[in-house]
């Protein structure tokens, strides 16, 4: 079924998760990632394609000298669409939408999100290594930065189907949103994989709030493979780099407060080492 967004049914409280599709090879491999995360959570899956009016459309000059049309851009995106379809016969295996809007790719998944939804997120960004600088001016740094809801952003043939340890980092000084946590433990409890929590400072971190913070958390983790890792590093980044690759992170769910989280990627040196600079499967969580 193909629809465009104002026939989504607001009504439906089932949740979804939306895989935005640009018909490049790495938003494919997004897709495969997110039908496995669908059936294992139980999600309806929405392909989701943005169309954005070529410059000059909206004063009625031709573009290129091409006579272009709303209806003739939807009837390639639609053909497209039906096309990448046809390349995944898994998606029989789950419930599957497909949708197309017009605009910026992060303005049309929080209008689909008016309702509360959208599960979460899953896109490719293009660039194997480099992760940070790929991100940055990318389509998946603006839905990371703009869109409520979690997203994981997954480098190029990047495979978190079979992911094992999952590392959530914060300031766990206090406990996050509960919703939050939920999310990510249900998508551990999905892969059956260890969770790691994750809280990097770069003082001299106090035993007794150690104990306590992973006290009032542990109603929230429960039911989870769980570990706690209260690390002391003069840069927090190259302390979440170490210490993912020490536990073997497959992915790592990263809570940002404010833009600060961003912030920081777009203005750190160019000769800064980042967390983000290595291929790993990133998660963003809003408090």
């Amino acid at each position: 079924m193909e629809f465009t967004l104002d026939t989504i049914n607001k009504e439906d409280i089932m949740k979804k998760l939306i895989v935005p599709i640009d018909f490049s090879d790495c938003s494919k491999n997004a897709l495969a990632n997110a039908i496995k995360i669908a059936e294992r959570m139980k999600l309806d899956l929405v392909l989701y394609h943005s169309v954005m009016v070529p410059v000059g459309f909206a004063e009625g000059a031709p573009v290129g000298g091409a006579d272009y049309s709303f209806q003739e851009l939807e009837k390639q995106s639609r053909a497209s669409l039906n096309e990448v379809v046809t390349e995944f016969p898994l998606l029989e295996k789950i419930t599957y939408e497909t949708a197309i809007q017009y605009g910026p790719l992060h303005e049309g998944i929080n209008e689909m999100n008016e309702d509360g939804s959208v599960a979460m997120v899953v896109m490719g960004t293009h660039g194997a290594s480099g992760f940070a600088k790929a991100l940055i001016g990318s389509n998946a740094y603006y839905v990371m930065k703009n869109v409520a809801c979690p997203v994981i952003a997954l480098p190029e043939d990047a495979d978190i189907t079979k992911m094992t340890h999952i590392g959530i980092a914060g300031d766990f000084l206090s406990v996050p949103n509960p919703d939050l946590i939920h999310t990510v433990t249900e998508l551990a409890r999905a892969f059956y994989a260890q969770l790691h929590v994750i809280h990097i400072d770069t003082g001299d971190v106090e035993v007794k709030g150690q104990i306590d913070v992973a006290r009032r958390m542990e109603k929230y983790l429960k039911n989870n493979n769980h570990t706690f890792h209260f690390r002391k590093f003069d840069d927090v980044e190259e302390g979440l780099e170490e210490t993912a690759q020490e536990l073997n992170i497959d992915l790592l769910a990263m809570i940002a407060k404010h833009h600060g989280f961003f912030d920081r990627l777009r203005n750190a040196s160019h000769t800064k080492k980042m967390v983000l600079d290595i291929p790993m499967p990133l998660m963003v969580l809003h408090e």
